[in-house]
């Protein structure tokens, strides 16, 4: 791989043209390598930031969008989006050019986790990340909630296994005459780490391990299709250990379940060194799930058959599969949300991603360049954004309170109706934990109208340092439990909340925004909207509300 350009601080460009020896029998470049050239890249990211030897921990659900053919170029870039301690998050993102037309489409983007690897039995603090840009700050602030999700992850996913067993799913009977069994798609493969495999201290390259396990899975679920299996996406790799030059590892891929057109492949990697092997006293060093689907000549997605689980553990990981597509789907529909999206559903599978998506969603309305401020007013700024048909709106209020009382009080929802006249109600629904709250919130009929009511997820989030703003984060959500009544009008808050800045010890700077639509631009929606008298009035009440109660601490 050759570099593309000069690059800043943690950020690494490669670029590879495609040749036939990296490429599957279709001419398309092979998964496995592209997840070695990827793992590679963000490596180096890795190691340029940190100063030292970095290994890989976990690679983030990966989506493959786009085919890489013979003679069309690949481009990866690799940035450090946030250091933590001794781990670091790494943002890929690949593209495929082609060098007759020039057209460049994305191949995928994904997020990877890797930690410095300390010389001696010393430890590694990582310095923090240089932030030069918009993007830069975005992402910065994003890796936190990235992070939050994974470290989540096992639970959401056993919170769904064990509503499974509940609904007493594990019962299911197959008896289909035509279904496969599960044992015929068992794949065993065994690889001996060389040196070639490994970096300058011995450690099996993450990449080359993902490699070896698309090449046993793409092996398993072509026993089921009877053709050539094209991977689509793999639910999160993570690295329990490392392995080394000389090991041996043991590779078993099964199909866990089929979903019409896809197929789950489960892989499961063992290390053995010498005297391990003779004793047969394996380490379990990582596990992945890959979804392949397979498609004609004509490039039409064909169906796969049914399939059999015949063993217990079978049809535990039957039912996983199923608990980690609700995930993924989640995880695929609130990445990809648009901001006039209606209001997401709030279950067990897709938590962690609305509560991703509310903080994703105030971070990059706050960033959004073209604000125009449209009323000064002693403490108070007023700023207005438009783009297509959402009219966004930015309060800014300078408060004589230090930050964290400001974010504490402006947190608790049921403060609101204190200062702000457009709440009648405020209740809470849940509390999920203590940084996520849902509400019911009623407002006042405005002239010709039944009153508004919301269901809305407030996420709050403290600051990790002092340059970065406390978060308050606003958004509906539906709650199969709090169905809209004939009562009320039914309202939604696209995205909206609070970013708290400090300024002093006894001061700090509040930032309310609002995004609405023009279908319901004359509507107060549970914000501060409207006039600019009335924002001024509501954001005067705001600040009267909180340095009086802050007087009180």
């Amino acid at each position: 791989m050759e570099p593309c350009g000069a690059a800043a601080g943690g950020d690494v460009c490669m670029c590879q043209t495609v040749f036939p020896a990296h490429a599957n029998h279709r001419g398309e470049l092979s998964a496995g390598q592209l997840l070695k050239w990827m793992d590679a890249t963000a490596c180096l990211a890795a190691e340029k930031h940190a100063g030292v030897s970095c290994v890989t921990a976990s690679m983030d659900d990966i989506q493959f969008e786009e085919a890489a053919r013979v003679g069309q170029i690949i481009t990866i870039k690799a940035k450090v989006n946030r250091a933590f301690k001794t781990s670091m998050e790494v943002g890929i993102k690949v593209t495929v050019q082609d060098v007759l037309t020039n057209v460049e489409k994305i191949v995928s983007v994904a997020y990877a986790t890797y930690v410095a690897k300390a010389v001696g039995a010393g430890k590694i603090e990582l310095e923090p990340v240089k932030l030069l840009s918009t993007e830069d700050h975005l992402e910065h602030t994003l890796a936190i909630e990235r992070r939050r999700i994974r470290l989540g992850y096992e639970q959401v996913f056993q919170n769904l296994m064990q509503e499974s067993n509940k609904e007493g799913d594990y019962c299911d009977t197959f008896e289909e005459e035509d279904a496969v069994s599960t044992d015929l798609t068992h794949v065993q493969s065994i690889e001996l780490v060389q040196p070639p495999h490994a970096n300058h201290h011995g450690n099996t390259f993450g990449g080359q391990i993902m490699a070896w396990m698309e090449t046993v899975a793409s092996i398993s679920a072509s026993r089921l299709c009877r053709s050539y299996p094209v991977l689509k996406s793999v639910n999160m790799f993570k690295f329990w250990g490392p392995s080394v030059v000389g090991d041996r590892l043991v590779f078993n891929a099964i199909v866990n379940n089929i979903f019409q057109n896809s197929v789950e492949v489960g892989v499961r990697v063992e290390a053995y060194n010498c005297e391990e092997w003779i004793k047969d006293q394996a380490r379990h060093i990582n596990s992945a799930f890959l979804i392949f689907n397979t498609v004609n000549d004509k490039g039409e997605l064909l169906t796969f058959p049914r399939i059999k689980p015949t063993t217990k553990d079978g049809m535990r990981r039957y039912h996983g599969a199923i608990a980690r597509r609700r995930i993924r789907l989640a995880r695929k529909c609130m990445l990809s949300a648009k901001e006039d999206k209606p209001s997401d559903l709030w279950d067990r599978s897709n938590q962690a991603y609305v509560s991703y998506s509310n903080v994703a969603a105030l971070t990059h309305l706050a960033a959004k360049p073209g604000w125009e401020i449209t009323s000064t007013l002693d403490d108070i700024k007023i700023w207005t954004h438009e783009e297509g048909d959402v009219l966004s709106l930015k309060v800014e209020m300078q408060v004589k309170i230090p930050s964290h009382l400001a974010f504490s009080l402006l947190s608790d929802f049921t403060f609101r109706q204190q200062w702000d006249k457009h709440f009648l109600t405020c209740e809470v629904l849940q509390a999920v934990n203590e940084d996520e709250k849902i509400y019911y919130i009623t407002s006042p009929p405005m002239t010709g109208h039944k009153p508004r009511d919301f269901v809305i997820l407030v996420s709050q989030r403290q600051t990790c340092k002092p340059s970065e703003p406390y978060i308050i984060a606003v958004k509906s959500v539906t709650l199969t439990s709090m169905p809209p009544s004939s009562e009320y009008c039914r309202s939604e808050i696209l995205c909206a909340g609070f970013q708290i800045y400090s300024d002093s010890n006894s001061s700090c700077t509040v930032c309310y925004f609002n995004q609405v639509t023009s279908g319901v631009t004359p509507y107060f929606a549970a914000n501060l909207t409207g006039s600019s008298k009335s924002i001024e009035d509501t954001a005067l009440e705001c600040i009267k509300f909180l340095e009086l109660k802050g007087r009180k601490y």
